[in-house]
């Protein structure tokens, strides 16, 4: 889907982390829809999405009713990480604020390459691709990333 496809931007923006292989497992996820919610984006295209839970899943539905399934795994404060159900899966920061959800995608450069070296994260010379191999790695980072500029956001819409 088009909200959550990570390895399209990532490729776009470089920087991303990914993995080899899904590093949390399904007894992670938390999904936070209770009930299924309509997002939309909040730019000119406005595309709608919506938002359940599957098991520990989110299941969540593009305008062309294609399905990605998400595993939104805790943070606190109302922040998770997003692992999508790519094979190679990549990792993105979710929060939601009211009726608002963000997307943030922390980038290597982000991080020194002393700390990633120190957690055990692969990357390339200009940390432009960093690997990890379990979900520590990724938590580590992702709790202590000091912030940046959204690379989506969406509000809910109410079906009165």
């Amino acid at each position: 889907m088009r909200a959550l496809s990570v390895a399209a931007l990532c490729l776009l923006l470089a920087g991303c982390f990914s993995s080899a292989e899904p590093v949390f497992s399904a007894d992670r996820g938390q999904c936070p829809f209770t009930t299924p919610m309509v997002y939309e984006e909040v730019d000119e295209t406005a595309y709608r999405f919506t938002f359940e839970t599957d098991g520990a899943y989110c299941k969540v539905t593009d305008p062309d009713n294609d399905v990605t399934l998400a595993l939104f795994v805790p943070l606190g404060r109302n922040r998770w990480i997003v692992q999508g159900d790519e094979e190679h899966p990549s990792y993105i920061i979710m929060r939601r604020n009211g009726d608002r959800l963000t997307q943030y995608l922390p980038r290597c450069q982000d991080f020194s390459a002393s700390r990633l070296r120190r957690l055990g994260i692969t990357f390339d010379e200009d940390r432009r691709n960093c690997t990890v191999t379990d979900a520590h790695q990724i938590e580590t980072l992702f709790r202590s990333w000091g912030g940046g500029r959204p690379t989506g956001a969406y509000r809910r819409v109410r079906e009165d």
